[in-house]
């Protein structure tokens, strides 16, 4: 396969660009890195949208984006169940929009803008819900394997890769390049393990195979989303790699899957979970929770209401 030796320099910029905002945003942690994580989110929403719907349904958008970010500052703040309630509000929103449409339009078309918003909502913000309470040695291992897979990919596939992975799903993704990426996330996952983690060398060994599958896995999610839409690249905001989901699409499989295991088998310290509370209030600040749920209600109650009303009532959507 050949090597574009000027889509490498692109893509090596880039890459260290967003490494360098990273450090920043996982080192001062706090509203920084709250922010990140919504901005991430509300840019993967729009290009995820923009596949299925061009530059189209921009309130359907806005309004996903605002259940979203809702879902990510609940997390955040520890309230985990009212950020499912936000799903659970997106998931009315496209009832709604099916109810309505049903008796305007075809049938077989009915549902297919409701399901479009929900599958986004589901996709994204909801997949990156971990990113709000793990910890900076939990988000760092899993960044860090997913970004190592990634580039053992395409390097060792651009190379060496003869054998197509999946043809119909991703033409230039290759057996080798697959193969290389696994090595590498094991690797890393050991060393890494070894240095930060609570558990033997094996059962990191073992959790860097099972982060290389969910990462593939996610890439070749993205992969067939593009192909079913006939587009390249979800996006142009990433100069070598494409739109942030490009990026984004073996984190957002991986993250979560991280997240559960841990949760079973502990294989970080518990002293490094210390982004569970908002960082305004600092650790064990707990009374403030109620006023904080109080005050989100408030600001995003009345808005979303309104919005359930506004979005059942048009007809494009």
């Amino acid at each position: 396969m050949a090597v574009d030796h000027a889509l490498d320099i692109k893509r090596t910029i880039t890459g260290l660009a967003l490494v360098a905002v990273l450090v920043f945003v996982l080192t001062v942690r706090g509203i920084p890195l709250l922010l990140f994580i919504l901005l991430a989110s509300a840019l993967g929403l729009w290009e995820f949208y923009s596949l299925f719907w061009g530059r189209g349904r921009i309130r359907s958008r806005l309004c996903a984006i605002a259940l979203g970010s809702g879902m990510l500052i609940l997390s955040w703040c520890n309230r985990p169940q009212d950020a499912l309630v936000c799903l659970g509000l997106g998931f009315v929103l496209a009832a709604l929009s099916f109810l309505f449409r049903w008796d305007v339009v075809g049938e077989d078309t009915a549902f297919s803008p409701g399901g479009i918003f929900l599958a986004g909502l589901a996709y994204v913000p909801l997949l990156l819900l971990p990113a709000t309470y793990l910890s900076t040695v939990q988000l760092v291992f899993v960044l860090a394997a997913v970004s190592l897979s990634d580039t053992a990919a395409y390097f060792v596939g651009t190379r060496y890769g003869h054998h197509k992975l999946w043809p119909r799903v991703s033409p230039k993704k290759s057996s080798e390049g697959a193969v290389g990426s696994l090595v590498a996330c094991v690797v890393f996952c050991t060393i890494y393990g070894v240095a930060f983690g609570r558990g033997s060398w094996f059962s990191f060994a073992l959790l860097g195979v099972a982060v290389n599958a969910f990462a593939q896995l996610g890439d070749l999610f993205e992969s067939a989303l593009k192909r079913s839409v006939d587009v390249k690249d979800s996006g142009t905001l990433l100069p070598g790699h494409g739109g942030l989901l490009d990026r984004a699409d073996s984190l957002l499989f991986a993250l979560p899957m991280v997240a559960v295991v841990d949760q079973w088998f502990n294989f970080f310290w518990a002293l490094c979970k210390t982004s569970v509370v908002c960082p305004i209030f600092g650790r064990g600040a707990q009374a403030p929770w109620i006023d904080i749920s109080r005050w989100l209600l408030r600001l995003l109650g009345g808005p979303l209401f309104h919005a359930i009303w506004w979005f059942s009532d048009q007809p494009d959507l």
